[in-house]
């Protein structure tokens, strides 16, 4: 089985990896449209932008955690259809 999640934020990461320490062993894909890791929003907005807190401390995981979970990191590659009825996505930068 294949699951692609779609989306970098809090849910689209506690989605994957509560799929992955929840004994899913199937392909798990985790489309991100930003060009980074998932990451904390309000951090980014108030403490980081303050000089306050380093860019390392707003990642929910490092880069590693992806590939050590087996989990297929997306970065940079929004969703740009979801076939219901074929089950495939197809990316896209374009934004359509």
């Amino acid at each position: 089985m294949r699951i692609a999640v779609v989306g970098g934020g809090q849910a689209g990461f506690s989605l994957a990896a509560g799929l992955r320490s929840q004994g899913f062993e199937g392909e798990l894909a985790l489309f991100c449209a930003e060009p980074v890791p998932p990451y904390q929003r309000p951090p980014l907005s108030k403490a980081y932008l303050l000089g306050e807190m380093e860019v390392e401390r707003l990642l929910f995981r490092p880069a590693e955690f992806y590939a050590e979970s087996g989990i297929d990191l997306r970065p940079g590659e929004p969703v740009r259809i979801l076939g219901r009825t074929t089950r495939r996505t197809r990316p896209g930068s374009d934004g359509r």
